[in-house]
C-alpha cells in the first residue's frame, strides 16, 4: 500500500479504531525479533495513527469548549 493510501485509510478511522491499531503496532514494535526495516515501517504507520488520534482528540476538545461556552452564556 502506498503512503498516500495509508494516510487516507488512517484519516477515515474513528478514534477507537485508530487507537486500537496504534496499540497493536506498539505491541509489534516491542517484540525483540522485528527486523529493522519492519520496525521502521511499523513506526511510520504508528505515527499516522497517532496523528489521527491526536486530531480527533483536539476536535473533541474544541467541541466540548463550545458546549461549555454555550452553557456559560445560558446561565
Amino acid at each position: 500500500m502506498k503512503t498516500s493510501e495509508k494516510n487516507a485509510a488512517a484519516e477515515d478511522l474513528k478514534f477507537e479504531d485508530a487507537l486500537s491499531r496504534l496499540e497493536d503496532l506498539s505491541e509489534s514494535l516491542s517484540r525483540e525479533d522485528v527486523p529493522l526495516e519492519d520496525a521502521i515501517a511499523l513506526y511510520e504507520d504508528g505515527l499516522r495513527y497517532y496523528q489521527r488520534c491526536k486530531t480527533l482528540l483536539e476536535d473533541a476538545e474544541r467541541r466540548v469548549l463550545v458546549i461549555e461556552e454555550g452553557a456559560e452564556t445560558e446561565r
